[in-house]
């Protein structure tokens, strides 16, 4: 994945991380449910919705990036067998994105372009 993509995706997942956290933690706090403290309910919350939705649009970005690079032949095996598939893609997502999140950061700072 070139640098300006890695770019694409850590900023299109971060903002949907942001997005996601703002609208559940708002949400969240409007009748605490933790403790009955609002505090707690809106970050719980906000975690929760934050991450739930920056994991799917991480799990639909790599699962398209990965199958669009297959044969035909897998395409068509990932098509018939497609609860298989989602789930294979599901949790690859969910438990890849934290580290991959990481790694993509790393992979961003240490290829700098040259300059010119």
């Amino acid at each position: 994945m070139t640098r300006r993509k890695r770019i694409e995706y850590s900023a299109s997942t971060l903002a949907v991380l942001v997005g996601g956290f703002l609208i559940y933690s708002l949400l969240g706090s409007v009748q605490p449910l933790i403790n009955d403290s609002r505090v707690q309910s809106f970050f719980f919350f906000g975690l929760l919705g934050g991450l739930g939705f920056s994991m799917l649009l991480s799990t639909v970005i790599l699962s398209v990036r990965f199958i669009a690079k297959r044969s035909l032949v897998f395409k068509i095996a990932a098509s018939v067998l497609w609860p298989i598939t989602v789930a294979c893609c599901f949790y690859a997502g969910v438990f890849c994105y934290i580290p991959y999140e990481i790694y993509n950061i790393v992979k961003i700072i240490s290829d700098k372009p040259a300059a010119v």
